[in-house]
């Protein structure tokens, strides 16, 4: 998601012993992050993934333009600078999987796509602290999505056939120099090739047309360039040779995976492969402004049926399904968001699928009502959740899910 705080519209918590401290080395490769075993199926990996937590418009965030941003911009759209008691937090209350968003595009050092090392160290830095918090983490390429016409040097990729050799280039050398860097982790780190891939400025930016042609044509792609990724990562050995990795279709939509032309990668690990999916659901009620305040039965049908559709088309098929990011905007309906919650995060879990909230941060809704998103609940600074009862409701309805 995001860039900053605006997005257009995509179809009892108790407290918990953390688990013992591990040895602060993950910048050196050789943190296990957690106590463990690591599941040998996706659909068991997924299981034990339970719940997540975003760690949103930090390392994804950007400046326009910018080549090589450098360090500074982990803060520059607000977010305080990470740290090992954040994920020491989230551990505590329940979180068992944090997905850190990265953003390569503006690390690049030089015309080989070359990243920049102190933000590559950082980012480890970063995914050692949630290791060893005991937690799962997820890392990907994040709006690494070139703008037509604006693509160029270091802008990342675009899913059009015209566009696919720099495209090519800019994911694959990417993924070399991530893979090569995390190669040691083990395998509570997942990979996630791409973030919501899409065609940007195109009027079916944001929902996948089964017939409309360029659509289908862009999914073809980002298929193509999908593979190729996972084939650099396999290919980089160590323990990237069975390292789970997420797998989204076209912008990342349930929809842009369950249709005809998505398609998983031929994979020469057995079983690695994760199905990676947005659902902000509804987005009238979910995301929209002003759209609804109100959770009704219309929306939970909806809800169901998309993760009841998820379930059939790859959960019971052997396949893990992860929605990456989810969440309700406030809009002062506090009560309606618990319910939202414990019924969406039930859903999901009942269907086998781990759902991951997306944080940007920002809690409050403004005294103008304005239409930014309001999708904090985490307290990255003090360690506590903005809305409690939204933690409990998620956490609750996992429960639910998983008595189903």
């Amino acid at each position: 998601m995001k860039f900053r705080n605006i997005r257009a519209a995509l179809s009892g918590a108790a407290a918990i012993v953390a688990a013992t401290a591990l040895a602060a080395c993950a910048s050196t490769g050789s943190s296990t992050g957690g106590t463990s075993k690591v599941p040998d199926r996706s659909v068991e990996l997924v299981k034990d993934m339970k719940i997540g937590w975003n760690l949103g418009n930090t390392l994804d965030a950007f400046e326009d333009g910018a080549r090589n941003q450098g360090l500074a911009s982990e803060t520059c759209w607000g977010q305080p600078k990470t740290t090992p008691e954040m994920f020491k937090g989230l551990y505590r209350s329940g979180i068992r999987t944090v997905r850190i968003p990265i953003t390569w595009h503006n690390h690049i050092a030089d015309n080989n796509y070359t990243i920049d090392p102190d933000w590559m160290a950082r980012a480890k830095e970063i995914v050692g602290y949630a290791l060893d918090a005991g937690l799962y983490v997820i890392i990907n390429s994040h709006h690494d999505t070139a703008a037509i016409p604006n693509f160029g040097y270091a802008q990342g990729y675009y899913p059009l056939h015209d566009s696919r050799n720099p495209s090519i280039s800019f994911l694959t050398r990417v993924w070399e120099q991530v893979a090569e860097a995390f190669k040691d982790y083990d395998n509570h780190l997942i990979f996630e090739l791409m973030n919501e891939p899409r065609l940007r400025g195109h009027d079916r930016e944001w929902w996948y047309d089964a017939e409309n042609v360029d659509c289908k044509n862009a999914l073809k792609e980002i298929c193509d360039y999908e593979q190729r990724c996972l084939d650099v990562i396999r290919k980089s050995g160590g323990n990237n040779a069975s390292r789970y990795v997420m797998v989204p279709g076209y912008v990342a939509s349930p929809w842009g995976a369950m249709n005809d032309v998505f398609k998983l990668p031929t994979d020469s690990a057995a079983d690695r492969l994760v199905v990676a999916v947005h659902a902000y659901d509804p987005w009238v009620f979910a995301g929209e402004h002003p759209g609804v305040k109100e959770f009704t039965d219309e929306a939970r049908e909806g809800i169901k049926s998309t993760f009841d559709k998820l379930g059939e088309t790859f959960v019971q098929k052997g396949i893990g399904v992860v929605v990456g990011e989810c969440g309700a905007t406030n809009k002062n309906n506090l009560d309606q968001r618990e319910a939202w919650f414990r019924y969406y995060f039930g859903q999901a879990k009942k269907n086998g699928i781990t759902a991951i909230m997306w944080d940007n941060g920002s809690a409050e809704v403004g005294p103008d009502g304005n239409t930014s998103e309001h999708y904090g609940y985490y307290n990255r600074t003090e360690q506590k959740w903005y809305f409690p009862s939204l933690l409990k409701a998620a956490l609750d309805g996992v429960a639910d899910g998983e008595r189903k």
